[in-house]
C-alpha cells in the first residue's frame, strides 16, 4: 500500500489502465472490423462462383442440373449443389452430402432470395450461400455453393495471437515508460520537497533555480522561489523590526536608568529630584507613545483592527486634526494653515482616518524649522479624494523616500530622537491608507519642503460637491 502513496506510481497506474481500456477497444475494433471485411470478401467469391455456375446450368426434363465437370468443384475445398422447384436435389458435389441442407435457405432462394450462412462440417466451418435459379423470368430452382473458412479462421487466429502477445508486451513497456517519464516530470516537485526540508526560519537563502518550461510543474517551481523569497524578506523585516524595537526600546530605559543612579548617588535636595522626575516622566511619556505605536502595527499586521466603516466629511476631519495641534505649532513658532477643498464624504474609519492626519502634520511641525509653514489641504474628483500635507521644512532626499515609510527609518536619527520620534509614525499612516482602500507617497512640497499626498477612494453614494469651508490657520 505505501507504493500507491507515490504520486509517481498512482499517476502510472492511471496512465496504463487508461492505455489498457484504449487498447482492449482497439483490439476488439480491428479484430471485428478485419473479420467482417475478410466474411464480405468471402461473399463475394460465393457469389462470383455462383454466378458463374448458373451461367451452364442445365435442364434435364425442365429439372435444373449440373455436370461434374462443369462445376468445377473439389470435394475437399467447396461443392455445389442444385435443387429443382420442388426442393429435390439433383446435383451434390458435396461428400456424401456431408453438408446437411437447410431447407428453411432452400424456400427462402425458391421464394427469390438469397441466404448466406455459416455451417460447421465436423471441426472445420463452411460458408454457405444459396441462390434462386431463374429461367424465363421464373424461379425454377435453387443454387447452393459453399466453401471452407479455413483460410478466413487462420487469418483471425493469427490476429489474434499477435494481440494476444502485443497488447501485454504493450501494457509493460508503456509501465515502465510511464514511471519513467512519471519520475522525469515530477522531478523539480522532489526537488522542492528536499528544499522545503533544508529551509528553516533562520535560513531562507536556498533557492530551486529551475530552469523549467512554463508548464505547471515550471510555474509551481518558481512560485515556490518567489513564496521564499517573500518569506525571506518578511523573515528578514521582522528579525530587523525586533532588533530596531529593542534598540528603540533600550534607549528610554538606559536614560531612565542613568538618571535614577545619578539621582541616588547622592543627597539632593527637591527641585532637583523633581527635575529627574520630569525627565523621567518624558522618557516614560515616550516609551508609552513608542508601545501605544507598535501595539497598532502589530495588532494591524494580525489582522485584529476592525475598520469600524461610516460617512466622514474629509473636510471636518482635517478641519479638526489642524485645530488640535495649533498649539503645538505655536510653541515651535510655526504657521499652520487650511486649504480647504470641496467638501466631500469618505467611507472611513473616523478614529484611525483622525490619526493619520493628525500623524501627518505632527511630522510637519517637528521637521519644520521656526517661522516656517505647514499647510494641510484637500481635493476629489469623481472616484478618489485627495489629502495633502506639505511643510516648509528642509525636505527628504530622493534616495530616503523610498524607505521613508519603514519602520523605525529615519533619515536624520538624531533630529528624531529629539523631537521624541520613534519613526512608526509614518509606517502606521500607510497601513491606515492602505487599510482603506487607498495609497500614501511623498513628493516636493510647493513650496520647499515635504508633500504627503494621501489618495482615498469615494464612497461612490457621496458626490464632491463646491461649497467651501471656512479656513483655519
Amino acid at each position: 500500500m505505501s507504493l500507491l502513496r507515490s504520486v509517481r506510481v498512482r499517476l502510472t497506474l492511471w496512465y496504463v489502465l487508461l492505455l489498457a481500456v484504449i487498447l482492449a477497444g482497439f483490439s476488439a475494433g480491428v479484430y471485428f472490423i478485419l473479420r467482417d471485411n475478410l466474411y464480405s470478401n468471402l461473399d463475394d467469391t460465393l457469389q462470383a462462383r455462383a454466378e458463374t455456375l448458373l451461367d451452364v446450368v442445365e435442364f434435364e426434363g425442365g429439372r435444373p442440373t449440373l455436370e461434374e465437370v462443369a462445376s468445377g468443384t473439389d470435394a475437399d475445398d467447396s461443392f455445389a449443389r442444385v435443387f429443382d422447384a420442388s426442393g429435390d436435389v439433383t446435383f451434390d458435389s458435396s461428400v456424401a452430402g456431408s453438408v446437411e441442407v437447410d431447407r428453411g435457405a432452400v424456400k427462402r432462394a425458391l421464394d427469390g432470395g438469397i441466404v448466406t450462412r455459416t455451417v460447421d462440417v465436423g471441426d472445420d466451418p463452411v460458408r454457405v450461400r444459396t441462390v434462386p435459379v431463374r429461367r424465363d423470368g421464373s424461379v425454377v430452382g435453387a443454387l447452393e455453393v459453399g466453401q471452407p473458412v479455413d483460410d478466413v479462421t487462420d487469418t483471425l487466429n493469427a490476429l489474434l495471437i499477435i494481440l494476444g502477445i502485443a497488447y501485454p508486451v504493450t501494457l509493460i513497456v508503456a509501465s515502465v515508460g510511464g514511471v519513467f517519464l512519471a519520475g522525469r516530470a515530477l522531478s523539480p516537485i522532489d526537488s522542492l520537497t528536499r528544499l522545503a526540508r533544508r529551509i528553516s526560519a533562520e535560513d531562507l537563502s536556498a533557492r530551486l533555480g529551475m530552469d523549467l518550461p512554463d508548464d505547471e510543474v515550471g510555474r509551481l517551481a518558481r512560485t515556490f522561489d518567489e513564496m521564499i523569497a517573500r518569506l525571506d524578506e518578511a523573515f528578514r523585516r521582522q528579525r530587523q523590526f525586533s532588533a530596531d524595537a529593542s534598540h528603540e526600546l533600550r534607549t528610554p530605559l538606559t536614560t531612565i536608568k542613568g538618571q535614577v543612579e545619578v539621582a541616588l548617588a547622592k543627597e539632593r535636595d527637591a527641585e532637583e529630584y523633581r527635575e529627574v522626575l520630569r525627565s523621567v516622566n518624558e522618557e516614560v511619556d515616550r516609551l508609552i507613545r513608542m508601545v501605544g505605536s507598535l501595539l497598532t502595527l502589530a495588532r494591524a499586521d494580525t489582522g485584529q483592527i476592525t475598520l469600524a466603516s461610516e460617512e466622514v466629511s474629509l473636510g471636518q476631519l482635517v478641519s479638526a486634526a489642524v485645530e488640535q495641534v495649533q498649539p503645538l505649532a505655536a510653541e515651535g513658532g510655526l504657521e499652520v494653515s487650511l486649504n480647504a477643498g470641496p467638501v466631500v464624504s469618505v467611507r472611513a474609519d473616523e478614529d484611525l482616518m483622525l490619526q493619520l492626519v493628525l500623524n501627518l502634520l505632527d511630522n510637519a511641525i517637528k521637521y519644520t524649522p521656526s517661522g516656517g509653514r505647514v499647510t494641510a489641504a484637500w481635493s476629489a474628483d469623481d472616484v478618489r479624494a485627495t489629502l495633502v500635507v506639505s511643510d516648509t521644512g528642509p525636505g527628504i532626499p530622493p534616495e530616503h523616500r523610498d524607505r521613508i515609510f519603514d519602520r523605525f527609518y529615519r533619515v536624520d536619527d538624531a533630529r528624531s530622537r529629539e523631537s521624541g520620534g520613534a519613526g512608526l509614525g509614518l509606517s502606521i499612516c500607510r497601513w491606515i491608507a492602505h487599510a482603506h482602500g487607498g495609497s500614501i507617497r511623498i513628493d516636493d512640497g510647493p513650496e520647499g519642503g515635504s508633500a504627503f499626498s494621501v489618495s482615498l477612494p469615494l464612497d461612490r453614494a457621496w458626490r464632491p460637491r463646491r461649497d467651501t469651508p471656512s479656513r483655519a490657520g
